[in-house]
């Protein structure tokens, strides 16, 4: 692995391709992202609109207390004793986790170690690193299949490609390195494997067909073993998506042994920059997995969530995290007692991991607003408040070297029968905003898009932007539908980044594996009546 780049600048961190930023004012209080001028360089959409989040006028800039159903201000420190109370005291002793932190994994690493240091100080209190499910999963089995990771530039050097998932739309710049392959030789293979029928499979030379959730048998297929069979470099791209099932730990590391076999690597589209170097980071300090975190009968008799939206992430209503701190309202501080300010990833400084490959530093695109702190910060004042005394900031991160994994077992596909759903990244409208408080804050699509085959679009009666609700066991939202042939019949799907589309397929704990999945869903898509909702009575289609 290189050494961290002495050159700091200050970077996107919505997904792996880090690209630089540059700050620039449109009036007092009014700042704007806006592309670089240095050649290569460039955001897409959805970074651009960070400099909307920091001015937001959402922003939470000071606490608040839930009181009688009410809001009430406080202040800073009034807060931080308040919430201190609830938490372990110094000299209590106990045995177990008795208080579990919850912290962002898009954070910089020197600010998750620094958390952990403070945290093993604190007798009775453990963190959790919250990285995506799907993204924790397929890393995990990556690093046990021994694959290479290949950086953006290493793509341009492959002479095939198989892709799983919408890999364009979570790092639109990975698709820069795969066209310029086959802008050298137009005959470089490109296999796609991709149930929720994204961008991606418009470049393929062969779109294996995917029912829902069916991602690992494919790739386990003779049509692709068959179409990479001459390659000397494949790379294999892969984006870990919600609501596909618990495979994703047997896919990646699928994936890496079908990459070595061809001399090639693989390349992770992650929810975010950092989701490899957080998660190496939390197996080498031994922090607390998020199965065990959010496990009711886990041990844990209170959990405080800095920065990160896990209830929404999970698509969970409850319970309710009671000391939440946030940079903007969320699921999570929806049903929080305490309400803390914090910054955005965006506004700190720090490393940041990149494809495996590298240490990159990035610097912070504006400081925090006054008196908000970082998440280390609010956590040292909690535990000094608490009566533990935190070790100053070593400033230390461990080495990050490769995971020790053994080979993930076997787990079987099963799709509902009838019309299934599953989610998929959406390029313009990556988590928008208020799931993780890291994304981009913009309204290109206000609501969520449907995708649907053209010939489920003729069953069901709906065409192009017409908008519907959609409705599983758990939950019902609104989406706009968008009709798309690279679907599998029986398979529709829909965009990820809301929080009330986690709701409809929500992530349940698999304690025997001790991991947290989501599966494919039996979904209704039902036409609103003109002037109001939809009835039951005018479901469209209920299954086959």
């Amino acid at each position: 692995m290189t050494a961290t780049s002495q050159a700091q600048s200050a970077r996107c961190t919505l997904c792996p391709a880090l690209c630089s930023l540059g700050l620039v004012w449109a009036g007092p209080d009014q700042p704007r992202v806006e592309v670089p001028p240095q050649p290569g360089e460039g955001v897409c959409p959805r970074g651009t609109m960070l400099g909307e989040l920091l001015t937001s006028p959402k922003r939470l800039r000071w606490p608040r207390r839930r009181q009688d159903g009410s809001l009430v201000d406080m202040d800073l420190s009034q807060a931080v004793r308040l919430a201190a109370e609830r938490l372990p005291r110094a000299g209590q002793g106990g045995s177990g986790a008795e208080a579990v932190v919850l912290i962002d994994g898009a954070l910089p690493l020197e600010e998750i170690a620094a958390a952990a240091e403070i945290v093993a100080a604190w007798e009775g209190v453990r963190l959790c690193c919250v990285v995506a499910p799907e993204d924790e999963q397929v890393l995990l089995g990556v690093e046990a299949s021994g694959a290479a990771y290949l950086s953006e530039e290493d793509l341009a050097s492959c002479d095939g490609f198989v892709i799983v998932g919408d890999v364009f739309a979570a790092n639109p710049r990975c698709s820069r390195g795969v066209l310029d392959a086959v802008k050298s030789n137009p005959r470089t293979p490109i296999v796609t494997i991709d149930s929720g029928g994204g961008i991606a499979s418009g470049f393929a030379t062969l779109a294996v067909p995917c029912p829902a959730g069916q991602e690992q048998d494919v790739l386990d297929g003779a049509e692709v073993s068959a179409a990479v069979q001459n390659c000397r470099k494949l790379g294999v791209l892969l984006v870990a998506e919600a609501g596909r099932g618990d495979a994703w730990m047997r896919l990646g590391y699928q994936a890496g042994k079908l990459a070595n076999a061809h001399g090639g690597g693989v390349a992770v589209q992650t929810a975010g920059a950092n989701a490899l170097g957080a998660l190496r980071l939390s197996r080498q300090m031994g922090l607390m997995s998020l199965a065990e975190a959010m496990r009711p009968a886990g041990g844990a008799e209170l959990r405080v969530a800095l920065g990160v939206d896990v209830l929404g992430l999970l698509g969970w209503s409850g319970p309710a995290i009671p000391i939440a701190a946030a940079a903007l309202p969320n699921a999570t501080t929806a049903g929080a007692e305490i309400i803390l300010p914090t910054a955005l990833p965006c506004e700190l400084d720090g490393t940041v991991l990149q494809a495996g490959t590298r240490r990159v530093g990035c610097a912070a695109l504006l400081a925090p607003p006054a008196g908000v702190p970082t998440p280390a910060e609010l956590l040292r004042s909690l535990a000094s408040a608490a009566g533990v005394s935190p070790p100053e900031r070593s400033g230390r991160v461990p080495s990050l070297d490769r995971l020790n994994v053994a080979e993930p077992p076997e787990v079987s596909a099963a799709a509902p029968s009838g019309l299934a759903l599953v989610g998929s990244r959406d390029a313009a409208h990556h988590a928008e905003g208020s799931l993780t408080g890291q994304a981009s804050w913009q309204q290109l699509r206000p609501l969520p898009e449907l995708r649907i085959c053209p010939a489920d679009a003729k069953e069901l009666g709906v065409g192009d932007l017409e908008r519907v609700e959609v409705q599983t066991e758990s939950h019902r939202a609104a989406a706009q539908v968008r009709v798309l042939p690279r679907l599998a019949r029986g398979t529709v799907s829909i965009s990820e980044g809301f929080p009330e589309v986690r709701r409809l397929m929500p992530y349940l704990i698999d304690a025997e594996r001790n991991v947290v999945v989501s599966h494919p869903a039996p979904v209704q898509v039902i036409r609103p009546r003109p002037g109001g909702r939809a009835g039951r009575n005018e479901a469209l289609a209920a299954g086959r």
